[in-house]
């Protein structure tokens, strides 16, 4: 049985719900008594996991189209345990170990260097060499370490600290599991009823 892109229920609900899932970031954020910031819609990290909403509601369409006895479902179903478990094991170590590159680098280098004692960032990196490098795609702090020295490398992580918010909490890949599997099932349920 072929179907159509736009009756695929498990597709169209793991879209829905990933847009849902992101658009909910900036409430929930604000709700828990942050910052009105729009621009965790479009950011990874936060409640809810929209990575658990995708998954979830494309396992649960794919079962409510071709069954939960289906190859298709069960390796929709795996792969989302697999995305679930990723979000809170590797990505949320990910984002503890940015946060503490970060402080480190913010401390020891940044302002607080005077105090702690620790030798600032010496100014002698070649310049024309380092805006050389950028014009070629060196802007990697791998390439910059390697090429220019520590001292380079540490600068570049002051002006562009890593991204600490990547993964999630066991709490937010629930609330994005629950999200993707009610939005799967309405979406999936009303595309069957409309066939």
């Amino acid at each position: 049985m072929s179907v159509a892109i736009y009756e695929n229920a498990g597709l169209v609900a793991a879209v829905v719900a990933l847009v849902v899932a992101q658009g909910l970031k900036p409430l929930t954020a604000r709700g828990a008594g942050g910052p009105w910031k729009p621009s965790l819609a479009f950011a990874s990290g936060g409640f809810p996991s929209s990575h658990s909403a995708f998954v979830c509601a494309l396992a649960t369409g794919v079962g409510v189209q071709w069954g939960l006895d289906s190859g298709s479902f069960a390796c929709a179903v795996v792969i989302a345990c697999v995305v679930m478990y990723d979000a809170m094991g590797v990505r949320r170590q990910a984002g503890f170990h940015a946060t503490a590159i970060n402080t480190l680098v913010a401390g020891v280098y940044g302002t607080n260097a005077a105090a702690t004692g620790a030798a600032p960032v010496s100014a002698n990196v070649d310049v024309e060499r380092a805006s050389d490098d950028e014009g070629q795609g060196g802007d990697s702090l791998t390439e910059t370490l390697f090429d220019e020295g520590f001292d380079a490398f540490v600068r570049r992580l002051q002006e562009r600290p890593l991204r600490e918010h990547i993964g999630h909490t066991p709490v937010q890949v629930v609330a994005g599991a629950v999200t993707g599997v009610v939005i799967g099932v309405v979406i999936s349920v009303s595309m069957v009823v409309v066939e």
